[in-house]
């Protein structure tokens, strides 16, 4: 299950947001491409302060934190608009999520996301 975040600050970049039920410990996920940035130490300092974990070996940070941890889901969205508005956002209507997927699994609605969908699903958007 995942959603795509778009900010209209850093149009060119997507954040990834997921929950991953198949994995061993059911991981909330998050990650964001930064391939345009050098990848720096200080860069690293800079988006570990925003809570990402590591960097893969084409250019996106990526945070995973396991279901059994009951935070975690207040650390990914923390680091998420952490992450967002060190981007420029300034506010919900400036971010839309699209993309918004259970796999094969049928749909998935998120009507307590907080921003904008894309496609909008009738009221519950």
């Amino acid at each position: 299950m995942s959603f795509k975040l778009w900010a209209s600050r850093d149009w060119r970049r997507t954040m990834i947001v997921s929950y991953e039920p198949s994995k061993t410990n059911r991981e909330f996920y998050a990650s964001i491409d930064d391939r345009d940035h050098e990848q720096t130490t200080e860069r690293a300092t800079q988006m570990r302060a925003r809570g990402w974990q590591d960097l893969d070996e084409v250019g996106r940070w990526r945070t995973r934190l396991p279901e059994t941890d009951p935070t975690a889901p207040a650390t990914l969205a923390r680091m998420i608009v952490t992450d967002l508005r060190a981007r420029g956002t300034v506010c919900p209507d400036e971010v839309t999520a699209w993309d918004i997927s259970a796999g094969d699994n049928g749909e998935l609605w998120v009507p307590g996301i907080g921003v904008d969908v894309h496609p909008r699903r009738g009221p519950h958007r």
